[in-house]
């Protein structure tokens, strides 16, 4: 997603607020979907493993609908193959991160199969940044290649966890969906790491919208160095994962989150400082608020999983597919936000790539990509001091639970 605005904006010629408003409505239409889907996954009708299958195929379709492709035939060709990858994804994931609820109970275990589930998307990620840099390909020209090869793999990946992976099969359940969600509002744990979750979601997202702006419009950089940045930023994100994953079992997760928050804000608010042709500092920021990343990718959704054993004693619901559906809603309801905000600003800014850029629209890109985030990364970590969960409060929860 980090380079569809780009590739759109510059090899097709849409214009950016035409991005933002297609990006905008197909997670709308993605976001609609997640409750659904995970109240359906909760039904049990079938086995998960079927949603992964459907998923997983339309997804991979999609993809390649997306990124390989020549020529746009029709206007709507971005915001129609888009909200189908969307909707896929959304087969795909809910059912497979309920799949890890059931896998492990012990408090620090699912921290660390959280870390492992992080750190194989980040090692994909680095191998999608490291491929056109080996084969010196440009950034756009590799995308054809990337696909192909992220499809044979997610083929086989899937038949692997279908035939390798044991999933804990109950009959179909009674489900009435709105008490279901209106129980989770009762949920003051639930809420308060959601709000967490969505505050930092948007801190997250405004960097990865704007980051090739930024660095070629703004900082002067050209594809080839737009490629190193990522490689560093994902390289000590995998990094991250083991020391995160380390520190979350001495200072508990809570407490080892705020902290990758305020120092992920702390280094960040250094690109304020930095101009055109600073691209070895900003090298450096990226080094550091990429090691900080890690924390974010496994830590909210282990500690979602306590939550879902919270809910279960209070309310006497087993609503993992809910509750894992409501992560992956955040993540698209604060990309939609996000999208609408910057490309209709950008829009409305005149601003157009591979053109001088006006003092306005750089002034936007410098508040939205550095300062906003870190506000919002700072407040994020304020509202998680509000959250109550302790491994022991957790040993406790399950005792009650499952009698061990």
């Amino acid at each position: 997603m980090i380079l569809l605005p780009p590739l759109y904006s510059e090899k097709f010629g849409y214009d950016i607020a035409i991005i933002g408003i297609s990006i905008f409505f197909a997670r709308i239409i993605d976001i609609l979907s997640d409750p659904i889907m995970g109240w359906i996954c909760d039904k049990n009708y079938f086995s998960k493993k079927i949603w992964l299958i459907a998923g997983g195929l339309l997804s991979g379709f999609a993809l390649y609908k997306l990124l390989v492709v020549e020529n746009v035939t029709y206007k709507e060709y971005l915001f129609v193959w888009i909200s189908v990858l969307y909707f896929g994804w959304t087969i795909f994931q809910i059912p497979y991160l309920s799949i890890g609820y059931d896998l492990e109970k012990d408090y620090h275990s699912r921290t660390k199969l959280n870390a492992s589930r992080e750190m194989f998307i980040l090692l994909g990620l680095f191998f999608s940044l490291t491929f056109p840099i080996f084969f010196k390909l440009q950034t756009f020209d590799s995308l054809e290649y990337l696909v192909f090869i992220v499809i044979s793999f997610g083929i086989i990946s899937l038949i692997l966890f279908i035939f390798l992976v044991d999933e804990k099969f109950v009959p179909k359940k009674k489900k009435n969906f709105f008490q279901v969600y209106k129980n989770l509002i009762k949920n003051k744990r639930y809420v308060i790491l959601i709000g967490a979750s969505f505050i930092n979601n948007i801190a997250n997202v405004l960097p990865m919208i704007l980051f090739s702006f930024f660095v070629t419009d703004v900082l002067g950089g050209s594809d080839k160095e737009r490629q190193y940045l990522l490689f560093f930023y994902f390289l000590f994100a995998i990094i991250g994962v083991p020391f995160w994953s380390y520190l979350s079992n001495a200072l508990e997760k809570k407490k080892c989150w705020i902290l990758s928050l305020i120092l992920s804000s702390a280094f960040f608010i250094f690109v304020l400082l930095i101009g055109r042709d600073d691209i070895f500092l900003f090298i450096i920021i990226c080094c550091l608020t990429g090691f900080c990343l890690g924390a974010d990718m496994f830590l909210p959704p282990s500690m979602q999983a306590d939550v879902t054993d919270y809910h279960k004693l209070r309310f006497n619901e087993d609503i993992s597919g809910v509750m894992f559906a409501s992560i992956t809603f955040l993540n698209k309801f604060s990309f939609a936000v996000g999208s609408i905000f910057v490309f209709s600003i950008l829009g409305f800014l005149k601003f157009e790539t591979n053109s001088t850029i006006s003092s306005e629209s750089k002034a936007f890109i410098y508040i939205s990509y550095a300062l906003i985030p870190v506000f919002l990364k700072l407040f994020s970590s304020y509202l998680l001091t509000k959250f109550n969960s302790s491994r022991m409060d957790q040993l406790q929860i399950q005792k009650k639970i499952y009698g061990n």
